[in-house]
């Protein structure tokens, strides 16, 4: 869909030119009428090729700020026998899962999750150009939400599993630290997100420009609406 707003203009702007050299050829034979009406014409095209160019550089604009990629895809089911515990299957946009040491997959406690990572984030005509942020997921937690309250703040559990916990290679944080704002690099951050956590409880993990989104999937946008409000039930379409 993208690319139709550069070969419109493309085919506008090639169609303008030919027309306007038309138009000068008819000009220098002394064929006035004939050559008017050719640069009028071209310049028509030239001028429809800039506004179109124009309008698609906008709706580029748009769609490049926005653009979101997916990350992962987490997943909980409850463990057996243990309160407020949860098996974490958590699926990268590689395909590949995380796991602990002992490649078991990690289990949390309590009622929220977590997941973290560092973000490179690129100025907006960087991301015009088609440079989109650099994420590396760095952490996935949980913690008891009720451990926080308006009068108390009380020691609480915090499980979690490090997924990175050396630096591999070259250090490229501290490449864009020092170098960054010559290519185009806004700021270097941490970035996470967190959801309510409960058994068959399902996410979807993105990026964007900015930061990490997690999205309930319906079923459990309806199951956390439902324990929040008692008695709550969705409204049901009915087709007439």
């Amino acid at each position: 869909m993208g690319l139709i707003w550069w070969i419109l203009p493309s085919i506008a702007g090639v169609v303008g030119l030919i027309l306007l050299f038309a138009g000068f050829g008819k000009l220098a034979n002394l064929k006035p009428f004939a050559g008017v009406a050719r640069l009028a014409f071209g310049t028509g095209f030239l001028g429809l090729a800039g506004v179109v160019a124009f309008a698609g550089l906008n709706f580029q604009t748009y769609k490049r700020l926005t653009y979101e990629r997916p990350v992962a895809v987490v997943k909980f089911t409850a463990v057996p026998g243990e309160a407020a515990s949860y098996t974490a299957d958590v699926t990268f946009s590689d395909g590949t899962h995380l796991t602990q040491a002992d490649g078991t997959q990690p289990v949390f406690r309590g009622d929220e999750w977590q997941i973290g990572a560092r973000v490179i984030k690129f100025k907006p005509m960087a991301n015009i150009l088609g440079y989109d942020s650099v994420y590396r997921i760095e952490h996935m937690r949980s913690t008891n939400s009720m451990q926080f309250s308006s009068e108390a703040v009380t020691e609480g559990k915090i499980d979690g599993i490090r997924i990175v916990t050396e630096e591999p290679g070259i250090d490229i944080s501290k490449l864009a630290d020092t170098y960054g704002s010559r290519f185009g690099i806004d700021a270097e951050y941490g970035s996470a997100t967190y959801q309510p956590m409960g058994d068959g409880f399902e996410y979807e993990v993105s990026i964007t420009q900015d930061a990490l989104i997690a999205r309930p999937t319906e079923a459990t946008r309806i199951a956390i609406q439902s324990k929040s409000y008692p008695g709550f039930l969705p409204s049901k379409r009915t087709d007439r």
